[in-house]
């Protein structure tokens, strides 16, 4: 049935609805047969988002670009050409897409949020805090921009507000494993070595793609609570997924009876 509803639609149509759906392959495609009629402008838009969600950064950027050229005025576009720029470190000229958003949609907490991001990556700690004041007053729920906040309390050596929001950013998005992740970190750095390894410990367990970080990590706690045995495993293990700081403290530590080498901690978004 949902194929004939699909084949009766327009492929404009056709495009947004798998968009919506989150077959953005199919959108793609949908949205490239559209391209060339009336709805040209809105089948580009389309098929910008839908390169976005891909990680096709460079090409969604094209099509906001085309988009934009054949007429689609809409307020949206901004927002998500900005977020593409902010992607591809385009920050001067993401900002003015981002500003041209907020001007008509002071309301939207999500521009507040990409303007922090920039300051952000430019080391910009206290502006980008007050952008991310803004966007927690429209939305308190906002679990990105606790993360974000966290990482610039980190940056201003504030670990115990950094593990403040880490948490809230898990408890709006239980799903946010870097979250975790950076909570057992910061854990770690301040001497609470038995919560970071119940945090590490369960990170173990999810189905995530930065396992040998998690590995890596585990093996520093368990090296600052004297399991030497512990740490050298988890290092081995980290090493054998391609982890090099892992490599290196294996062989400082457990071949060498050195002293660990600490890691820097570094961010994802």
């Amino acid at each position: 049935m949902a194929a004939l509803r699909l084949s009766a639609q327009s492929p404009i149509n056709i495009a947004k609805e798998h968009y919506s759906a989150g077959r953005y392959e199919q959108a793609i495609q949908a949205a490239t047969v559209a391209i060339g009629g009336e709805t040209s402008a809105e089948a580009y838009f389309c098929r910008a988002n839908a390169r976005q969600k891909l990680d096709l950064f460079t090409e969604a950027l094209d099509d906001y670009d085309r988009a934009r050229v054949n007429g689609y005025s809409h307020d949206e576009l901004y927002l998500n050409r900005g977020i593409c720029k902010v992607t591809l470190k385009l920050y001067d000229s993401a900002r003015l897409d981002l500003m041209h958003y907020l001007e008509y949609n002071n309301e939207d907490a999500r521009p507040y949020y990409w303007l922090a991001t920039i300051d952000y990556m430019n080391l910009e700690n206290k502006p980008s805090l007050r952008y991310l004041e803004e966007a927690l007053a429209i939305d308190s729920t906002y679990a990105d921009a606790y993360y974000l906040r966290a990482a610039n309390m980190v940056e201003l050596k504030k670990n115990d507000m950094a593990i403040d929001d880490f948490q809230k950013a898990l408890q709006y998005d239980s799903k946010m494993h870097r979250a975790k992740f950076h909570m057992a970190v910061l854990l770690t750095e301040t001497g609470r070595y038995d919560y970071a390894l119940e945090l590490l410990s369960e990170l173990r367990l999810e189905n995530i793609d930065f396992i040998s970080e998690v590995l890596y990590y585990r093996g520093e706690v368990f090296y600052y609570l004297h399991d030497f045995d512990g740490a050298c495993m988890d290092w081995k293990a980290s090493a054998e997924l391609g982890d090099k700081d892992a490599q290196q403290n294996h062989k400082r530590v457990c071949a060498d009876k050195r002293k660990m080498k600490k890691k820097k901690i570094q961010f994802e978004f």
